[in-house]
């Protein structure tokens, strides 16, 4: 397990801060790819079938780089870390050539609790890749068997709302070191990262505080 440092001023970085890019990601259940699917063609129904589909974006220029190569087994690492208020996180990340792409998911976050619960018996997740210019997507298999999941589940137990509120005050902090391009080591050798893109996990209670206070302002 790594544990990176939270004193981070991205102009510190080698590369410097204009060379990562910053996206949301979205996690769907195995019930909810089934219905994202059913207008797909069989191919993608039969590889993403009885998985979990973690979807993010990449830059223009990684996104052509990924559609270049044929076989679409990325090398891909496992990257946990907590910060120094003890809050977890989980970074998921592909190489192409000095292209890195990162999903960075809380560890305190319930919905991903029960993603590595079920994964780290199955292995069954696909990840989705979008172009930043455009609506394409491509879909990468999972070359992590489901035991190197294992050592993160015992990095998420559940935890109550106060705790999960208490770790979104970091995120942002999380996010913007998770984009230094020498926080995750090159997957291949010989090739230094040169360009990050980070796909950020919003918390699933994020969304709860969202729809009350739409609610809340509905009301009033």
């Amino acid at each position: 397990m790594k544990r990176l440092s939270f004193d981070h001023d991205p102009k510190d970085s080698r590369l410097g801060a204009e060379h990562s890019t910053h996206y949301f990601a979205r996690l769907m259940t195995p019930q909810e790819v089934a219905h994202a699917t059913l207008g797909q063609p069989p191919e993608v129904k039969r590889s993403t079938a009885g998985h979990w589909v973690l979807a993010g974006d990449v830059s223009a220029s990684m996104f052509q780089l990924l559609k270049r190569v044929q076989a679409k087994n990325f090398p891909a690492r496992i990257t946990c870390f907590s910060s120094p208020a003890g809050y977890g996180y989980l970074t998921l990340t592909h190489q192409v050539e000095t292209f890195q792409h990162r999903f960075l998911l809380s560890l305190t976050d319930p919905a991903v609790n029960k993603f590595l619960c079920s994964i780290s018996n199955t292995g069954k997740i696909t990840f989705s890749l979008g172009n930043d210019d455009g609506w394409e997507s491509i879909l990468l298999p999972n070359p992590l068997l489901p035991y190197t999941f294992v050592p993160v589940l015992a990095m998420a137990p559940e935890v109550n709302a106060e705790v999960q509120s208490a770790a979104l005050t970091e995120l942002h902090c999380a996010q913007v070191v998770m984009g230094d391009p020498i926080q995750v080591p090159s997957l291949i050798e010989g090739l230094p990262v040169k360009h990050v893109c980070v796909s950020l996990l919003l918390p699933e209670i994020l969304n709860e505080k969202f729809k009350n206070t739409v609610r809340e302002a509905a009301q009033a």
